[in-house]
C-alpha cells in the first residue's frame, strides 16, 4: 500500500520503501514531456493569483481581470473561495514583473543551511503521525514519500533545478492525487532544515485556546473582571442574549479604565473561550455545560444526556407490557348527544413486538377502572404477563390496580396482594420515573399516532395546543365538517392495523419485521385465566374492615348515596364480633353485588347485597313489602340459628348438678367432691341426677320439633 492510498489514521512505517512514490522514479532524467492540463508547460512555472499579479504589475485587480479576459496572458480557471477565479502564468507576464518576481523569491532557492537541522531523526515519525489530527497529516501524506524518494534525507540537499523539475514533472503524472510544484518543493526543504520532522505536519489548530483577543485586558489586569461578568451573566438560567452578556462586560471594562472598547473581544469570541475554559477546567464539553445552565436539567438531559439502549433479545414476546394513556387532538361528535369531544385513549404494548395488544376508547379522563379494563382485555387474548411497566399517575398508583399508592408507598404483601395485578399473577411491577416520557416505550407509539394519523386525517384536527392550533377549525365546526364516532371508530382501528403490520427498518430491534410478525416469532405461552375469575376482577376494591351488625360498609358508596351502605349475606353472621378483616370487589357500573374475600388468606367467603337491610318506614307498595318481608326472614333465621346454637344438646353435667355434689353429702360440705352420676340428698328434697338428666331430654326434644330441618339459610 503506498502512502498516498493509506487511510488517514494508519501509522507509516519507515522500514517499508515510498511504494510507488519512489520506487518507479527513474534513474536517469526523462525526457521533458508537456502536459495537456498546462498546455506544454513544464512543472516549475508559476501560477499567481489576480492579487499577487496586480501587486507585481503595479495595477489594480480590476486591469489584471481586464486583461486576462484579453487574453493578455496565459490564464487558468480554479474553484476557490467565493467561487472561479483566475490563475495567471508567471512567464507570460511583461518582463519586468517576471524579475520582481525573482528578485522577491531569491531566497526560496537557497539551499545552504545556516542555522537549523543538518540531519533529521526520522524515529520520531511514526509517534508524531499519531498524536497529530487527521487534518494536519495532510502534509505529510503530500511531501514525506517525495522527498524520500529523491534521497533528501541524506544530505538535507535538493537535486539540481532542471533535474527536480523532471523528477517533480513524473510524479506529479504518476501521482494525481497529491500534485506538488517547485516552489512548494523549495519551501518544504527550508522548513525541514529550520524546524525538523515537525515541518511534516500541518499546523492548523496551535492557536486553539490562546485567545488572543483578550491580550489587551490581560495588560491591564483587567481580564477576569471582564470575562467573569460575561460568564456569570450568560450562565444565569433566564438564558440572556449573547450580545447582552457581552454589553454588561464591555461596561465594566469601560467604568474600569479601558482606553478603547474596539479593541474588546466580540461576542463569539467570549463564547468560545468560556467554552474552552469550562472543557478544561473540568473536563467537560463547554455546549453542554451552557446548555445545561441556560436550559435546565430536563432539556439538558434531552440533547446531551446518556440513554440506556435496552436489549430486549431475552424477553419474550407477551412477557412484559407497557401502559399509558393519551388524549387524541382531533374532535370527534359523540354517540350519545353529538356533542363534539376529544377522545381519551388507554393503551397497552407489548415491549418486545411494539404490538398494540388492546386499548379502551373514553371521552372521560382515563381512572383506576379503564386500566383495569384495558389490562383485562389484554389477559383475556394473551394471558398474563410477568413484568408490567407502569405510568406513575394517580390512576396506576390506585390500590384496585396495581395495589400501590402515591402517598404512601406500600410494602406490604396484602395490599398487592389484593390487586388486578397480584391476584392474576404478575410478577413484578415497575412504575416509570415522573414526568419522563422517553421512559416509556409507548410514548414512542403515541407520537406515531400523532404523526400518521391526527395530522394526516385533518378533519377536526385542534393540535397540540393554541400556537399549532389551525385556523381552519372554527369554520369546520361550524360547518359540521368533523368525523362521526363510527367513522372515527373504523379509521382508528385500521390506522392501528396498519400500525402492527408495518415494515420497521432492518436496522430497528425488530430486524426488518412487523410487530405481528415479531410477535409470532418471539411468542411464548403465558397463563390464562378463567372467563369467570376475569369477570369477578372486573371490579374496584373496597377498604378491609370488620362485619358490623348489619353487615359490611362501604365507605366509597356511603359518601356517594349520602347514608351508610351495607353488603349483608348470610355467611357473615358467623363474621360477627371477629377481628378479622374482609375486603370487597365490585363492579362500579353496578355495586348492588359484592364478593368478598379474607384479608388474612385471600380466600373468597361468599357474596354480599347493598342495603339488604334498608326498608321504607311505611313500606306501602307492594314492592317495598316484598323487601320489609325478606329482611325480616333473615332476621328470625338468624335468631333460630342462634338460638339452635346456644340450645343443642351435649354430653356433660350442668351446673345444679355439680351444685349438687359438692356440697350436699350427709349436709357436710366437701371439697373437690368427684362426680357420682345417680347420688342423691339425704333430706329428699333433692332430685336426683337420673331425674334430671331425663327432664333435660324432654325439653331438647320439645325445642328440636319446633326447629326446621332445612340447612338452606341462603337469603
Amino acid at each position: 500500500m503506498s502512502f498516498i492510498d493509506r487511510p488517514h489514521g494508519e501509522v507509516p512505517s519507515l522500514d517499508q520503501g515510498a511504494g510507488n512514490q519512489g520506487g518507479n522514479l527513474p534513474k536517469a532524467v526523462p525526457a521533458r514531456s508537456n502536459s495537456n492540463e498546462n498546455n506544454g508547460l513544464t512543472v516549475y512555472d508559476v501560477w499567481l493569483t489576480v492579487k499577487e499579479a496586480g501587486k507585481l504589475l503595479g495595477i489594480t485587480d480590476r486591469a489584471v481581470k481586464k486583461n486576462c479576459k484579453n487574453k493578455k496572458y496565459t490564464t487558468k480557471m480554479v474553484q476557490g473561495n467565493g467561487g472561479k477565479q483566475y490563475r495567471i502564468l508567471l512567464s507570460t507576464l511583461p518582463k519586468k514583473g517576471q524579475m520582481k518576481w525573482r528578485k522577491e523569491h531569491l531566497e526560496l532557492f537557497d539551499q545552504t543551511v545556516s542555522a537549523g537541522f543538518s540531519s533529521l531523526d526520522l524515529t520520531e515519525l511514526p509517534e508524531l503521525y499519531l498524536q497529530t489530527p487527521a487534518y494536519n497529516r495532510r502534509k505529510y501524506d503530500k511531501y514525506y514519500p517525495f522527498f524520500q524518494s529523491i534521497g533528501f534525507f541524506d544530505g538535507l540537499v535538493l537535486p539540481p533545478l532542471r533535474e527536480l523539475e523532471e523528477l517533480i514533472l513524473h510524479w506529479n503524472n504518476e501521482h494525481a492525487i497529491y500534485p506538488i510544484g517547485l516552489k512548494s518543493v523549495y519551501k518544504m526543504a527550508k522548513e525541514l532544515r529550520e524546524e525538523g520532522v515537525e515541518a511534516f505536519f500541518g499546523g492548523y489548530g496551535r492557536n486553539r485556546g490562546k485567545h488572543w483577543s483578550f491580550r489587551e485586558l490581560k495588560k491591564q489586569g483587567l481580564d477576569s473582571v471582564v470575562f467573569g461578568t460575561f460568564r456569570k451573566t450568560y450562565l444565569q438560567p433566564s438564558a440572556p442574549s449573547i450580545r447582552q452578556c457581552r454589553e454588561l462586560a464591555v461596561e465594566v471594562a469601560i467604568r474600569a479604565g479601558f482606553p478603547s472598547t474596539d479593541s474588546l473581544p466580540s461576542a463569539s469570541a467570549f463564547l468560545n473561550r468560556l467554552h474552552d475554559d469550562l472543557e478544561h477546567e473540568y473536563g467537560v464539553s463547554g455546549k453542554a455545560a451552557t446548555y445545561r445552565a441556560r436550559h435546565g436539567l430536563a432539556a439538558y438531559e434531552r440533547k446531551y444526556g446518556h440513554y440506556l439502549d435496552r436489549d430486549d433479545s431475552d424477553c419474550p414476546a407477551a412477557y412484559a407490557w407497557v401502559f399509558d394513556h393519551a388524549q387524541l387532538d382531533i374532535m370527534v361528535k359523540a354517540p350519545e348527544n353529538q356533542r363534539l369531544v376529544r377522545f381519551w385513549i388507554s393503551a397497552v404494548l407489548d415491549m418486545r413486538s411494539w404490538k398494540v395488544l388492546y386499548y379502551v376508547l373514553k371521552t372521560s379522563t382515563p381512572n383506576s377502572q379503564d386500566i383495569i379494563d384495558v389490562y383485562l382485555g389484554a389477559v383475556a387474548r394473551y394471558g398474563v404477563p410477568n413484568t408490567v411497566y407502569l405510568d406513575n399517575g394517580k390512576d396506576y398508583r390506585s390500590k384496585d390496580f396495581s395495589g400501590r399508592t402515591r402517598k404512601v408507598r406500600i410494602e406490604h404483601d396484602e395490599t398487592w396482594m389484593r390487586s388486578v395485578l397480584g391476584q392474576t399473577g404478575v410478577a413484578r411491577v415497575i412504575f416509570a420515573t415522573p414526568f419522563n416520557a422517553k421512559a416509556k416505550r409507548i410514548e414512542r407509539w403515541f407520537l406515531k399516532l400523532h404523526e400518521g394519523f391526527e395530522r394526516i386525517l385533518c378533519k377536526g384536527y385542534t393540535g397540540t395546543n393554541t400556537v399549532t392550533r389551525t385556523d381552519e377549525l372554527k369554520r369546520m365546526i361550524k360547518r359540521g365538517d368533523v368525523l362521526g364516532y363510527e367513522d372515527f371508530i373504523v379509521m382508528l382501528d385500521l390506522f392501528i392495523d396498519y400500525l402492527n403490520s408495518k415494515k420497521t427498518d432492518t436496522r430497528s430491534k425488530l430486524q426488518g419485521l412487523t410487530p405481528n410478525e415479531a410477535f409470532s416469532r418471539f411468542y411464548e405461552k403465558r397463563p390464562v385465566l378463567d372467563r369467570g375469575v376475569l369477570a369477578s376482577l372486573m371490579g374496584r376494591t373496597g377498604n378491609a374492615r370488620q362485619i358490623g351488625r348489619n353487615g359490611y360498609e362501604d365507605v366509597e358508596i356511603s359518601k356517594r348515596l349520602g347514608y351508610k351502605a351495607l353488603y349483608w349475606g348470610t355467611w357473615m353472621s358467623a363474621w360477627k364480633g371477629k377481628k378479622e378483616k374482609v375486603y370487597s370487589r365490585r363492579d362500579v357500573s353496578s355495586p348492588g353485588k359484592a364478593h368478598f374475600f379474607s384479608e388474612d388468606t385471600h380466600e373468597f367467603l361468599g357474596v354480599g347485597y347493598l342495603d339488604f337491610f334498608r326498608v321504607r318506614s311505611l313500606a306501602e307498595a307492594e314492592e317495598e313489602q316484598q323487601v320489609l318481608h325478606k329482611a325480616w326472614v333473615s332476621v328470625n333465621d338468624e335468631r333460630k340459628r342462634v338460638k339452635h346454637a346456644i340450645e343443642a344438646p351435649s354430653a356433660g353435667v350442668s351446673g345444679l348438678e355439680v351444685f349438687e355434689l359438692r356440697i350436699f353429702d350427709n349436709g357436710k360440705l366437701k371439697k373437690n367432691m368427684p362426680l357420682q352420676p345417680g347420688r342423691t340428698g339425704t333430706d329428699g328434697n333433692i332430685p336426683s341426677i337420673k331425674e334430671l338428666d331425663d327432664l333435660n331430654e324432654r325439653m331438647i326434644r320439645s325445642e328440636a320439633q319446633r326447629i326446621p330441618e332445612s340447612d338452606d339459610w341462603d337469603i
